[in-house]
């Protein structure tokens, strides 16, 4: 299992938007904005934060850890 360390700093986190297309996101756009809209039913709650209605952010770390666990790496 992957250690998941217990602090959070506030560059481990980034905007939706700009996540969209971050080199730490393997997905294509259309794939992350379907996993942000259903992230209550497949797993990745926990690697969004809402910020306001509209605004969503990322954390890095959270997700490349669901995404692997997902991908089964």
């Amino acid at each position: 299992m992957t250690d998941i360390p217990t602090h959070t700093t506030l560059g481990d986190f980034c905007p939706k938007n700009t996540f969209a297309t971050h080199p730490d996101n393997p997905l294509k756009e259309s794939e992350f904005n379907w996993l942000l809209k259903n992230r209550d039913a497949n797993g990745f709650k926990e690697a969004f934060v809402k910020v306001n209605a509209r605004k969503f952010l990322v954390h890095i770390p959270t997700f490349t850890n669901c995404l692997a666990s997902r991908r089964g790496a």
